[in-house]
C-alpha cells in the first residue's frame, strides 16, 4: 500500500482493523524499516473491529514491514506500506476533495511511467550498502549520496572518525583536519623479517583490505527537480484527457486482411509525450549498475 508523505515531511500514518475473533488485549506492532532493517515497536489495545493507527517515518521515500501480534506473539497481521513522495502536489492543481482524489490517483500512474524511464526515480531515500575495503582511503560509491549517516567497521558502529563524502561525489573518506594524502590505490606491502623492535613500517589505511564496511547513507534528490515536476504534470494531463492511445502513433504497417497491424519498436519506448521524453533523456544512464564484463 502506498502512503504519500507531503511536508512538513514528519510522520504518516498507516491505519489497520484489528480483525476477527479478538477480544480486547494488547497489541504490539513491529515496524521494520527496510532500508537497514532497523525494527521500531508501537503498543496499543483494542478488540475485534476497532481502528488503530501506527505512525512511521516520513523523512524518506522508504517502504515499512509491519507486523501486529498479540502480547503471546501470535501474528494477527502483516503488510508492507511504501512511503513515497508525489512529484506533483494534487491540492496545488485541485480544490474539490473529490478532485484531489483523482488528480492523485493520476499522479501516481504519471509517476510511474516516469520511473520505468528512470528506473531509480527521483525520490529522497535511506540506504545501506555493504562495501569490502580495498587498502585504500576510498570508499567508491554508485549512487547520488548527499550525506553518510553512520559507518560501520567489521560490524561495529565507528564513533571515534566522521566519514563524508570525497569532493567529486564518487567515494565516502574519512574526514581530515589540515593537509592530508590520501592512499588512492593498495599499497604494496612485501614480506619482512622479524625483529626485536615489533611491526615494522605500519601506516593507516582508512579502509583495510578484508575489512567489511555497512554504511548508511541519504541519497537520491531532497527535492524534486523542476522539470520533472513539469513532465508529471503534463503526463497527469495526458491521463486526464485520455491523450495516452500515443500506441496509434507508431503504426508502421496496417493490412485489411486479417487487420494484421505492425508497430514501430519506439512504441515499447518512452511515455507517449515527446515533451517528456526529452526532458527525462537527460536522467538516463547508460549503466544502470556497476558490474565487470
Amino acid at each position: 500500500m502506498e502512503i504519500l508523505r507531503v511536508p512538513p515531511y514528519d510522520v504518516v500514518e498507516a491505519s489497520l482493523t484489528i480483525p476477527e475473533g479478538y477480544a480486547t488485549q494488547d497489541f504490539v506492532a513491529y515496524i521494520t524499516d527496510m532500508a537497514d532493517l532497523s525494527v521500531s515497536s508501537q503498543s496499543f489495545s483494542g478488540a475485534t473491529g476497532e481502528e488503530f493507527v501506527v505512525e512511521l517515518s516520513a523523512k524518506f521515500d522508504n517502504d515499512y514491514y509491519v507486523e501486529i501480534q498479540t502480547s503471546d506473539n501470535s501474528l494477527v497481521i502483516h503488510d508492507t506500506y511504501e512511503v513515497r513522495r508525489p512529484y506533483v502536489l494534487a491540492t496545488e492543481h485541485a480544490e474539490v476533495a473529490s478532485d484531489i482524489a483523482e488528480y492523485r490517483k493520476n499522479e501516481e500512474l504519471a509517476r510511474a511511467i516516469i520511473d520505468s524511464i528512470v528506473r531509480e526515480g527521483f525520490y529522497y531515500q535511506k540506504k545501506t550498502a555493504e562495501i569490502p575495503g580495498s587498502g585504500t582511503d576510498f570508499l567508491p560509491v554508485w549512487d547520488k549520496v548527499v550525506k553518510v549517516a553512520s559507518v560501520y567497521e567489521n560490524n561495529e558502529l565507528v564513533t571515534d572518525r566522521t566519514f563524508g563524502l570525497s569532493r567529486d561525489r564518487t567515494a565516502i573518506v574519512e574526514i581530515v583536519e589540515g593537509p592530508n594524502n590520501r592512499d588512492e590505490q593498495a599499497r604494496l606491502v612485501l614480506p619482512s623479517s622479524s625483529s626485536d623492535s615489533g611491526i615494522i613500517g605500519y601506516s593507516y589505511l582508512g579502509f583495510p583490505k578484508n575489512w567489511d564496511y555497512r554504511v548508511v547513507y541519504e541519497h537520491g534528490y531532497p527535492t524534486v527537480p523542476s522539470d520533472i515536476v513539469r513532465a508529471a504534470e503534463l503526463l497527469v494531463d495526458d491521463i486526464a484527457c485520455g491523450r495516452m492511445d500515443y500506441y496509434k502513433n507508431y503504426v508502421s504497417s496496417y493490412n485489411t486482411d486479417q487487420f494484421k497491424i505492425q508497430f514501430e519498436k519506439g512504441v515499447f519506448e518512452g511515455t507517449g509525450n515527446l515533451i517528456v521524453d526529452k526532458i527525462l533523456s537527460k536522467y538516463k544512464k547508460a549503466i544502470s549498475k556497476p558490474g565487470v564484463l
